[in-house]
């Protein structure tokens, strides 16, 4: 990136939320991940089960927002989202931890991770 674009870019705000074909992809993606896990943990009912949610939403979304931050938040967004059917179809408890705690992911991941990463980028570095 050049000088003049650096400088162009610094000024422009960026968009809040960007809906494309690659977020609509980790929505789906997002969404079968969890619904697979909800049902492992319905089948073992136990504590490590539970814990996998964590696991299985926390690193594959930061990885992902690494390449593309829109990316990550359709994955966390489809992940957040299977819970809610499967609270009404399968079963209440499994359904709405993985809602709560998915959701719970994101506000701490989207007021840390990505706003702190916003705000740092946008530091320039004076040059003498």
């Amino acid at each position: 990136m050049t000088r003049d674009n650096e400088e162009q870019s610094v000024g422009r705000p960026e968009p809040e939320f960007k809906f494309g074909i690659g977020t609509v992809i980790w929505i789906i993606i997002g969404f079968v991940v969890s619904w697979v896990n909800m049902l492992i943990i319905l089948d073992s009912m136990q504590i490590w089960s539970y814990l996998s949610i964590i696991f299985t939403s926390i690193i594959p979304c930061v990885i992902i927002a690494l390449k593309d931050r829109f990316w990550g938040y359709g994955y966390i967004f489809g992940f957040a989202i299977a819970g809610i059917p499967f609270l009404i179809i399968v079963d209440l408890f499994i359904g709405g931890y993985v809602f709560a705690t998915s959701s719970f992911i994101f506000t701490i991941l989207w007021l840390i991770f990505w706003k702190g990463w916003r705000s740092l980028s946008s530091i320039r570095r004076v040059e003498s």
